[in-house]
């Protein structure tokens, strides 16, 4: 008579490996290696962007000549975009701010 509330013992034999396993492991270690390879490489290349950032070069200052009288005075200026129109009195300068060039002068009245 058999106990029915055990499982019949089975020999324990070493089962079979099939021929495509062992590949498969390595396969698998060599990604996950390649992985953490990977990752260990991308924080070491954020970490020297980090410590050799270079410094933002200083913007050089443009002085722009106008050619006005020392007694002329700037009533209003306005600035769209890249351009500044200057308004004295007497003509309306406009200015390419970018290049620091006057680019045109229109005067308003007779000299």
């Amino acid at each position: 008579m058999t106990d029915s509330g055990t499982p019949a013992e089975t020999p324990s034999e070493p089962q079979p490996t099939q021929p495509g396993l062992k590949f498969l492991e390595a396969a698998v270690y060599i990604m996950g290696g390649l992985l953490v390879l990977m990752f260990v490489v991308l924080l070491g290349g954020v970490a020297w962007k980090i410590a050799n950032r270079g410094q933002a070069p200083v913007p050089e200052v443009k002085l722009i000549e106008l050619g006005l009288p020392a007694e002329s005075k700037v009533n209003q200026l306005a600035l769209d975009g890249d351009r500044m129109a200057i308004d004295t009195g007497a003509e309306i300068i406009v200015v390419d701010v970018r290049k620091g060039a006057v680019i045109s002068r229109i005067k308003l009245r007779a000299p």
